[in-house]
């Protein structure tokens, strides 16, 4: 419901109220000079990854029981075994988000005339981040106010407090090799469709879960470090495509299921599934398949374009030539 706005030398706070969408709005303006004490505490983030794993569990009893009682796995039960699936893997991924977004935290904000919660700032390396950005800012804004030494009577510059706060943009080091292997998986999906190989989808499937943990990796490196934003935003992306690619392919080997039960015979049952996607899938899977491995590749090529071109003004801005050594 809440927000929060940067300009050049104040924050604007728009706390909004309401259910779904904010009902109404109260806009406050706190200026760079102004601002006393900016606050971060730390809190528990236990309650929200119980209340996702209890969503979770929610959903998975159903579709076990639907497992364990139905007599004939017939297309009905494949359907609704594929909706209460998604549910978990939508809830499994609100989990791993959470944990991934690190500590949660209150912010305050405290000038001379008020001390106010900022709903937006939730999360303590986001606001770590904010603040390094802000924090040049404001002690620009406020080089004229000082104060005077009670011992000396001399007058002293405001100090900073967290020398070490402010940290230089850097890019991961698993980015690159997290969008490659992105491009490779996507690049392989098309190819172990069309030439129907067991053996590649076997492949795929343990570089899906390598891959994940790369994703997984880098994700937590840019969230608890100075990131630049697209790659961020690129990692974020690629995390739900592949969400999305798992639950379209729990959704597919359930349906496949369903019309020929063989497809459930050890661990070559599911892949000779997925390697015959193109043949027995029907358009809709075929083309999904498709349309996924497309997104998953551009995807990963976007993010390896944002790389190499952030890693080359990182190290320009560090070199004598650059003109700026922080």
């Amino acid at each position: 419901m809440s927000s929060l706005w940067r300009g050049e030398d104040h924050f604007v706070y728009v706390r909004g109220s309401g259910f779904l969408l904010p009902f109404t709005e109260e806009y406050k303006r706190y200026r760079f000079q102004d601002i006393q004490l900016i606050s971060i505490a730390k809190k528990s983030r236990i309650g929200k990854a119980i209340l996702h794993s209890m969503a979770m569990i929610a959903f998975a009893v159903p579709s076990v029981l639907i497992f364990v009682l139905s007599d004939d796995f017939s297309t009905v039960v494949a359907v609704f075994s594929s909706l209460f699936l998604l549910g978990v893997l939508f809830f499994l991924g609100l989990l791993i988000r959470h944990l991934i977004m690190g500590p949660a935290c209150t912010c305050d904000i405290q000038t001379e005339l008020s001390r106010d919660r900022i709903r937006p700032l939730d999360r303590y390396f986001r606001v770590r981040e904010l603040l390094a950005s802000i924090e040049p800012e404001i002690r620009k804004s406020q080089e004229a106010l000082v104060f005077e030494n009670e011992d000396s009577g001399k007058a002293k510059a405001v100090q900073s407090t967290d020398g070490n706060l402010a940290k230089a943009l850097s890019v991961p080091p698993l980015a690159m090799p997290t969008f490659v292997a992105t491009m490779v998986f996507a690049l392989g999906i098309l190819a172990a469709i069309h030439i129907e190989s067991v053996t590649m989808c076997g492949f795929l499937f343990f570089l899906l879960l390598a891959l994940g943990l790369l994703l997984l990796t880098n994700l937590i490196a840019s969230v608890r470090n100075a990131t630049p934003e697209s790659i961020r935003t690129i990692s974020w992306i690629l995390l739900g495509l592949l969400f999305l690619f798992i639950g379209f392919s729990v959704v597919y080997l359930l349906v496949s299921v369903s019309r020929d039960p063989a497809y459930t015979l050890g661990i070559s049952g599911p892949l000779e599934a997925f390697a015959a996607v193109a043949t027995e899938g029907g358009l809709v899977f075929y083309l999904s398949t498709i349309v996924l491995s497309i997104g998953l590749f551009a995807t990963g090529l976007i993010g390896l374009l944002q790389a190499v071109k952030w890693r080359g003004r990182i190290a320009s801005k560090m070199t004598p030539e650059g003109g700026n050594n922080g």
